[in-house]
C-alpha cells in the first residue's frame, strides 16, 4: 500500500505571494487558517479577509481556536472548509469496499472494466501463517483463468460485432467487454488504486472507522491518513489519536461506536434462524430484485410535493388537490406538465424525494463496486455468501466457459470456507468478483432517476444494468406517474416524445 498526500487547500493570499516570487516557506501551509477564519465570522464582525489574515499571522492561535472549537464545542462543521487529496496505491478490492462505505467523500477508482489485470494481489497479513498456502492457490487458479478467459472472450466479441473492429475507439470498447467479463474469475485481494478527496471533518470520522476495522490493511490506510493530514493540520485531525485526545482534553476518547457487533452475536436473536426457514414475504420481485416496501400512494406523494413547493397552500389543502388530480384523471397531466423541462443530464427535482422505495437485492462483487457509489441512497449490506450463487457474465455462457467458470469459483468457496477458520474476515479476500451478497438499498424517486439514466442506459455494464432495470421496472408499478421519465439516457428522448405525442 501506498498513500500520498497529493494536495490540500491553503489561503489564496499564500498562493499569490508565491505566484509573485515571494519565500513563503515561514507561512502556514495549512487549510486549518481558513476554517479558523470561518469559524470566526459567527462572532466577530470584521472582514473576513481580516479574519483570514490574523489566522495567518498567528497559526498557533488559529489552531487552538479550531480545537476548542471543533471537539470542545462540536462544531465540526467548521472542519468541513479544510480538504485533503490523496493518490492511493496498490490497496485491495475489498479495502476499496471499506474506504468508499464513507459515501460524503470524493473517489475515482481504477476500473477492472477497461483495464487489463496482470495477477497483482495482496496476501492478507491475517493469513500468512497457515492460511498462506492455499490462498496464495487459489489466487494463482482466479488469475489463470482470467488470462485464458481475456483472449477467448475478445475474440468472441470482435466477431460478434465486427463493425467495431475498424477503428481504435470501437476496438477499446470490444477490449473493454472482454476485460468487465473476464474479472469475474478473479478475487477482492486483487489491487486496486484511485483518488481520494474529504474534508476534515469526514477524514476524521473516516479514520476512526477504518482504525476499528478487524483486517489490517484497513487499519493501516486510516493510521496513513492520520499521519499525512494530521502533519497538516493537527487541531482538525486530533480525535482520531486516543492519547493526544486525552491528553488535549483530560478524557478519553470513547471508541465503542466504531467497534461493531459480530455477526455471531446477531444469530442468537431467539427465533431468527426459525424464522428465515419459514417466512415467505410477498415481496414483487423481478430477477435478483424484491421491492420489500415503498411509500403507499407514492404518486400523490409526488404531487402534494409539488403543489406544495409551487403554491401558498399548506400541505393537508396539497394531498386532498392531488388526490383529486388523481382520482379525475388529470394527474398524468400535471406530472407532464412538471417535467416539461426534463433532460437526461440534469438531476430531477426535490419534489420526487417525497416517495421512497426499499430494495433487497442479491449482486455480485462486481455490481457491488459500482452499485454503492450510488452515495445518496441507504445501503445496507450482509457479507459475501457462498450459498447464494454465483454470477456468469452471458459471454462466458456463449463461449463455453461455464463449467471452467463454475469450477473456479466453486474452488474459490472451499477455499473461503477453510480460511473463514483461520480469520473470518479477511477470507473475504479470496472471494471473486462473481461471488454475491445481500444488500438493502433504499433509494427515494430523485436517486432512483438517476440510478435509472446512469445504469439502465445501453452504454452502462450489463451486470449493474440488469439490477437497475429489475428496480424500476418494479418502482415504476407503484409510481408510474413519479417515474413516467426514469429511463436509462439512450430511452430518454423518444419515452418522452412518446409522452408529449412528439415525432
Amino acid at each position: 500500500m501506498k498513500v500520498i498526500l497529493a494536495g490540500y487547500n491553503i489561503d489564496a493570499t499564500i498562493i499569490d505571494r508565491a505566484k509573485a516570487g515571494e519565500d513563503v516557506s515561514a507561512l502556514p501551509l495549512t487549510p486549518e487558517t481558513v476554517s479558523v477564519a470561518y469559524a470566526r465570522i459567527s462572532r466577530d464582525p470584521s472582514p473576513v479577509t481580516e479574519l483570514r489574515q490574523k489566522s495567518i499571522d498567528d497559526v498557533e492561535a488559529a489552531r487552538r481556536s479550531a480545537r476548542a472549537i471543533v471537539f470542545e464545542m462540536n462544531h465540526q462543521s467548521v472542519a468541513e472548509h479544510a480538504t485533503f487529496n490523496f493518490d492511493i496505491l496498490d490497496i485491495t478490492r475489498l479495502c476499496v469496499e471499506h474506504l468508499e462505505w464513507h459515501r460524503l467523500c470524493s473517489y475515482t477508482e481504477k476500473s477492472q472494466r477497461y483495464q487489463e489485470l496482470f495477477g497483482d494481489y495482496y496476501i492478507p497479513k491475517e493469513l500468512e501463517g497457515e492460511g498462506k498456502e492455499l490462498f496464495v492457490k487459489a489466487m494463482e487458479d482466479q488469475n489463470k483463468m482470467y488470462a485464458k478467459a481475456y483472449p477467448i472472450l475478445l475474440d468472441h466479441f470482435k466477431a460478434k460485432y465486427p463493425h467495431m473492429t475498424e477503428k481504435k475507439r470501437d476496438l477499446r470498447m470490444i477490449e473493454g467487454y472482454a476485460k468487465e467479463d473476464a474479472r469475474y474469475a478473479v478475487g477482492l485481494a486483487t489491487k486496486a488504486q484511485l483518488g481520494f478527496s474529504a474534508n476534515a471533518r469526514n477524514l476524521e470520522y473516516l479514520i476512526r472507522s477504518l482504525r476499528a476495522n478487524p483486517l489490517d490493511e484497513v487499519r493501516n490506510l486510516g493510521d496513513e491518513f492520520f499521519r499525512l493530514a494530521g502533519a497538516v493540520a493537527p487541531s482538525l485531525i486530533l480525535l482520531t489519536d486516543p492519547i493526544e485526545y486525552e491528553k488535549e482534553f483530560g478524557r478519553k476518547l470513547d471508541e465503542s461506536h466504531f467497534q461493531k457487533t459480530r455477526p455471531e452475536a446477531i444469530w442468537r436473536v431467539d427465533g431468527l434462524l426459525d424464522c428465515c426457514a419459514r417466512v415467505r414475504a410477498d415481496f414483487p420481485s423481478s430477477g435478483d430484485v424484491k421491492l420489500v416496501d415503498w411509500t403507499r400512494d407514492a404518486d400523490r406523494a409526488t404531487i402534494q410535493a409539488i403543489l406544495h413547493s409551487h403554491s401558498l397552500a399548506p400541505a393537508e389543502t396539497c394531498q386532498t388537490v392531488a388526490g383529486e388530480l388523481i382520482e379525475s384523471g388529470k394527474a398524468k397531466e400535471f406530472v407532464r406538465d412538471f417535467l416539461t423541462h426534463a433532460n437526461p443530464w440534469e438531476a430531477a427535482t426535490r419534489e420526487f424525494e417525497a416517495a421512497d422505495f426499499t430494495f433487497e437485492v442479491v449482486l455480485s462483487a462486481a455490481c457491488y463496486g459500482q452499485m454503492k457509489r450510488h452515495r445518496m441512497s441507504t445501503q445496507l449490506i450482509q457479507e459475501y455468501d457462498t450459498l447464494l450463487g454465483y454470477t456468469f457474465p452471458p459471454s462466458v455462457i456463449e463461449v463455453g466457459l461455464e463449467d471452467e467458470f463454475r469450477g473456479n469459483y466453486e474452488r474459490t468457496s472451499e477455499a473461503y470456507l477453510e480460511l473463514a477458520n483461520i480469520h473470518r474476515e479477511a477470507a473475504q479476500y479470496v472471494l471473486t468478483n462473481g461471488h454475491r451478497r445481500r444488500m438493502i438499498i433504499k433509494a427515494n424517486a430523485r436517486e432512483l432517476y438517476h440510478i435509472s439514466r446512469l445504469r439502465e442506459d445501453a452504454h452502462a455494464q450489463w451486470d449493474i444494468r440488469n439490477v437497475s432495470a429489475d428496480m424500476l421496472a418494479l418502482a415504476r408499478e407503484k409510481a408510474p406517474l413519479t417515474l413516467m421519465l426514469a429511463w436509462g439516457k439512450d430511452k430518454f428522448s423518444e419515452k418522452k416524445n412518446e409522452l408529449f405525442n412528439q415525432p
